[in-house]
């Protein structure tokens, strides 16, 4: 074998070989990255209109919504390769839509996403279509994600965000407030803290998510509405609230 090897013909075709793999490794088209963060997310998460290569190119990320997506920012990403080494692929990417931003540092692994140095600024309408509970009370305002580390995979979550609702609007109501939930994820359970920032209707408590139920988040804590806000009436009925101007409790099950 390896007096074959030193056969110049041997050599020269043994090279070729080796820089038509590396050609096809550096050109991977942009397409295996929309496959690995589909997979990742378990069918969360899609790339549509995918241009450029596996390492370095854009596409437009989009959300499950039903049997469909919806697109939510035009992405450019760019991809460590010796990354793969460590069995994930490491992006960072960044992406911009009307009134959308995104920042962050993702790795993907088998069945796992990982976010790092998380920064987005989107519209609350965004999650109409992707949250049942969204799609019922139609959000209106703004949302903040903040998150050093989370890691989202098949046994639960990991790590911590800051999710915050500013200029918060609901079912065709104006300025009911802003809010801060965080969330600190310890695998199969993930702790939240609900705060009101400022506005008329103050929410304040603590939830649960768990992974033995993904699709369901539970909320309780006291809830209180400004006395001159008569227009909120209904929706503290929709809420089980009986009326505003008296701090009341709350225990809500919250469909995502």
């Amino acid at each position: 074998m390896t007096g074959a090897l030193r056969r110049p013909g041997v050599r020269l075709a043994v090279l070729g070989i080796a820089a038509y793999l590396a050609f096809l490794l550096v050109n991977l088209p942009a397409a295996w990255l929309g496959f690995a963060l589909e997979r990742s997310s378990r069918g969360a998460l899609a790339l549509g209109d995918p241009a450029g290569t596996l390492w370095k190119g854009k596409g437009l990320l989009a959300l499950r919504s039903g049997g469909a997506f919806r697109g939510v920012a035009d992405l450019e990403w760019s991809c460590n390769p010796l990354s793969v080494l460590t069995g994930r692929l490491g992006v960072a990417l960044s992406g911009v839509a009307p009134e959308t931003r995104l920042r962050a540092s993702v790795s993907l692994g088998p069945g796992s996403v990982r976010f790092q140095n998380v920064e987005a600024n989107a519209p609350a309408s965004l999650l109409e279509p992707a949250i049942p509970a969204a799609a019922f009370a139609k959000p209106d305002g703004r949302l903040r994600v903040l998150a050093d580390s989370l890691e989202i995979g098949p046994a639960g979550v990991s790590g911590a965000a800051t999710v915050e609702w500013l200029e918060a609007g609901m079912s065709g109501l104006q300025r009911l407030g802003d809010y801060r939930l965080q969330i600190t994820g310890n695998g199969e359970r993930a702790e939240m803290k609900l705060a009101t920032l400022r506005g008329d209707l103050r929410l304040n408590g603590t939830g649960e998510w768990r992974a033995a139920q993904p699709r369901v988040v539970q909320l309780r804590g006291t809830a209180e509405a400004s006395a001159e806000r008569k227009d909120l009436e209904p929706l503290l009925q929709m809420l089980g609230i009986r009326g505003p101007g008296i701090p009341q409790p709350f225990s809500w099950t919250v469909p995502i």
